[in-house]
């Protein structure tokens, strides 16, 4: 670090907790479709009838012809135009819930239901009740839960299939996960007769059990005919999806011919082993290369499988190539510079990919996963990593929605304690046909990030490009979106943003006949898996982009090596920004937040800045705050906790005679989440994530008093009280924020939030308190039998402040400050 490096002030002290109850929304009145009461009664009635009619004759059916037959049926409820289906009343009296899809074009909620054969008659019941009895305000019984409701079926198959219809099982045995609605208790024996109807139907059974709070997964070998069958027998099937399967990896083998620059290029590089590792999980690294071989020691190299070895064998030597942009970053730039060069960081390799040859038939990628980073750790277990993945899968791209692959990745993040976290940085998955490219960039927005990169927990990266020809025509034009890079445009709103941050990718050639095609300049330059032939090697697209982003990560622990996990994510988020080409190239109006929500959707948050995630300048000032959380607590119910109001060391007077310059602020928040996957619509108590946290920010003219009661309900409460219990217009300013460049609610998607707001000095300087809360939804609070209502969360805050360059400098009093009040024991 040079003499006069400003670090980011790491503050303490500076937030105070209270007891806290989610502040009242605005009221929503529900319009219920205008239905004649016992027509539409009778018709729910007769359907139900109906289907439990067929359902005996089946049970008879298969009964005499000594085949399985399960104890109940799977219904399917379609809800009326722009409704919502009442999810809690259709899943209570012993019915259970298994999915829930949306058709956006029709406006359609559809769910999929079990019911047991002895508890048919709840529902049953309720539709009664609703034709002949009213409650005690005179509507009929049951309303919302009927009148919502446009039909009933008998479930399709297509209703239990999750992802697209042509992953399907056909004729042929395909590998699928069966996604089971089941409670611990029932875990075991209900387990033993699928394994005994699997075996009656000679479908392959695997054992291995993949646990969530609400769903385990096991996979099953079988076509369609066996599907069917399987679920004719068998009850509590949530879900099917076909599992896993890796995308083959490829690379234009054209090496470049540039090893006379190696013995240089290292006598320029010392290593300093301290404890910062990237781990690279691939298809193994070999280290025999001269750029790799004293930042890759042999004990450093892992494999999931001992018959695979730790070469890099296969995969186009993918492993090694990631390797050396990891290492390096810009491997160009480091073998034509002459000057010293100092790496505080190694690299670790866990070879998670069988050799070129080695059938891996059941895709157990998760697994894989978690045993890649159980086998490091185990090697080693106080290292500092960054576990750098970009290995992804096709089948399960699902608009968004949770894979196994990527709720399991969610969990290992996530950890076994508050303090057992980790970083996982993974790519967002390639564009690769030709006919794509020529579309672009239409196709890279059709074309959806691939499991397991909708990872809430992981960074997922995208790629740009900054590589063009001169006289050449190429895909992107500089700083515009890759020709490679996938996005979450396709994705239903909730969705996590993804990518979140966008790295170098490379670029495409057009030639003159429209076709597209390589170019060795527009490709990055890194370490060749085979040495023998060249020590260099092309390579491009997200998997470049993710070992771009685990150097800088690397780079950014190294200065600060005490950060927690969440920090590093942050820091690297708040630090990015879109540039001009990207706007101008998606046609992005910066006065619309849909236009700045879709540019989000494609980009993420743009391009990280190293310089401003490592360090502050003289008007560049940044607080961290690390703490914890208690969101809920158990008071007879499960209730949210706390809150914290944040009182940041704020440069006040030297913004204030800023005056009217222009200045930004900008938050970010994050923390990482438990998952609890399933389709089972994400609303209320259905919801994958254990908790969700806001950040809310004090109005320029606003009190800390005011702030603190429109906060929290207990201050309303309170206030409430001392006016004699009733409250008028204008006790307290209800004022929303609407400042945010990104909007007031568009980035509370995921786990991690970002914004900022463009404002005078003058009000800025009136702004420097804030609120960290949880949202009274996730299944910590909403899963009471689950007993997570005591956990705590870990989160960390950045705020930041940048003034106009040339201006007074608001770094050096503040943190003269900061390291005083720091050093307060409280």
């Amino acid at each position: 670090m040079s003499d006069n490096f400003k670090p980011h002030l790491f503050v303490k002290n500076v937030h105070s907790s209270q007891e806290y109850t989610t502040p009242p929304g605005p009221p929503i009145k529900t319009i219920l479709p205008q239905r004649d009461r016992e027509i539409h009664g009778n018709f729910l009635f007769s359907s139900l009838n109906q289907i439990w009619d067929i359902h005996n004759q089946e049970v008879n059916q298969r009964s005499k012809n000594g085949l399985p037959v399960k104890d109940g049926e799977y219904i399917t409820f379609f809800s009326a135009e722009k409704q919502l289906l009442e999810l809690s009343s259709l899943s209570s009296d012993g019915a259970k819930l298994l999915n829930v899809k949306s058709i956006q074009d029709d406006k359609l909620q559809i769910a999929t239901v079990f019911i047991p054969d002895n508890k048919k008659e709840k529902l049953i019941g309720k539709i009664q009740k609703y034709i002949n009895e009213d409650n005690k305000t005179g509507l009929p019984v049951s309303q919302k839960l009927v009148e919502k409701i446009e039909q009933i079926q008998r479930t399709a198959i297509e209703y239990i299939w999750s992802g697209s219809n042509k992953y399907m099982p056909k004729e042929d045995t395909v590998w699928c996960e069966l996604w089971l609605a089941i409670e611990e208790s029932e875990r075991n024996n209900k387990l033993k007769t699928l394994s005994s109807i699997c075996d009656f139907f000679n479908i392959q059974f695997s054992h291995e059990l993949t646990i969530f709070p609400e769903r385990i997964i096991v996979n099953v070998k079988l076509n369609y005919k066996q599907l069917v069958e399987l679920i004719s027998s068998f009850g509590w099937i949530a879900e099917i999806r076909r599992a896993e399967e890796l995308n083959s990896f490829w690379l234009d083998q054209t090496v470049v011919s540039r090893e006379n620059w190696i013995e240089s290029a290292r006598s320029n590089i010392t290593f300093n082993h301290s404890n910062n590792y990237i781990s690279i999980l691939d298809s193994g690294i070999n280290n025999g290369h001269q750029l790799l071989k004293d930042a890759l020691f042999d004990n450093d190299r892992l494999t999931v499988d001992i018959n695979w070895g730790k070469n890099d064998s296969g995969h186009s030597g993918h492993g090694t190539a990631m390797a050396g942009i990891a290492l390096y970053g810009s491997l160009n730039s480091i073998l034509e510079n002459n000057s010293p060069l100092v790496i505080r960081y190694r690299l670790e390799s866990i070879k998670i990919l069988p050799p070129d040859g080695v059938e891996n038939e059941l895709n157990k990628c998760h697994f894989i996963t978690q045993n890649a980073v159980n086998t490091a750790i185990i090697s080693n277990v106080d290292y500092n990593r960054i576990f750098c993945m970009a290995v992804t899968g096709k089948n399960q791209n699902d608009f968004g929605k949770p894979s196994t692959w990527s709720a399991f990745l969610d969990k290992i993040i996530f950890g076994e304690d508050i303090n057992d976290k980790k970083i996982f940085v993974i790519s967002a998955g390639n564009v690769r046909e030709e006919d794509d490219w020529k579309s672009y960039p239409e196709s890279n927005k059709n074309l959806s990030v691939e499991s397991p990169a909708q990872a809430w927990n992981a960074i997922t990266i995208g790629a740009f490009t900054n590589k063009i020809l001169p006289e050449t025509n190429t895909v992107a034009n500089k700083f515009e979106l890759s020709p490679y890079s996938r996005t979450s445009s396709s994705w239903e709103n909730p969705w996590p943003i993804k990518p979140e941050v966008v790295f170098e990718g490379g670029n495409l050639k057009k030639l003159e006949n429209g076709s597209i095609d390589y170019h060795e300049d527009l490709d990055i330059l890194t370490t060749s898996s085979n040495t023998a032939i060249n020590a260099f090697a092309r390579f491009n697209a997200t998997s470049a982009a993710t070992a771009f982003a685990s150097n800088f990560l690397a780079k950014l622990r190294d200065a600060y090596p005490n950060a927690w996990s969440e920090t590093l994510r942050a820091l690297m988020i708040h630090s990015a920004s879109w540039n001009s080409e990207m706007i101008d190239q998606f046609k992005i109006d910066l006065k619309k937040v849909g236009d700045k929500q879709r540019l989000l959707r494609i980009i993420g948050y743009g391009i990280p800045n190293l310089e401003k995630a490592i360090e502050c300048k003289s008007n560049y000032l940044t607080f961290i705050s690390e703490e914890v959380i208690q969101p809920y607590k158990f008071d007879g119910t499960v209730k949210t906790n706390e809150i914290h109001y944040y009182e940041f060391p704020w440069p006040t007077d030297i913004l204030a005679n800023l005056g009217d310059a222009n200045v930004t602020l900008r938050v970010t928040l994050s923390y990482y989440i438990e998952p609890n996957p399933g389709d089972k619509g994400y609303s209320s108590k259905y919801a994958y994530q254990s908790c969700a946290l806001k950040f809310l920010l004090i109005n320029p003219t606003e009190d800390f008093d005011n702030f603190k009661i429109r906060t929290n309900k207990i201050n309303i409460d309170n206030l409430k009280e001392e006016k004699g219990g009733k409250l008028e217009e204008g006790d307290y300013d209800k004022n929303q924020e609407k400042r945010w460049f990104l909007g007031a609610e568009t980035v509370f998607k995921g786990s991690i939030h970002s914004n900022f707001w463009n404002g005078s000095a003058a009000e800025i300087a009136a702004c420097n308190k804030l609120a960290i809360f949880p949202l009274a939804s996730g299944w910590w609070k909403l899963l009471k039998k689950q007993k997570k209502y005591d956990s705590q969360l870990r989160y960390s805050l950045i705020v930041s402040i940048e003034t106009p360059e040339n201006t007074t400098d608001i770094y050096t009093p503040i943190a003269t400050q900061v390291a005083f009040e720091n050093s307060i024991v409280i």
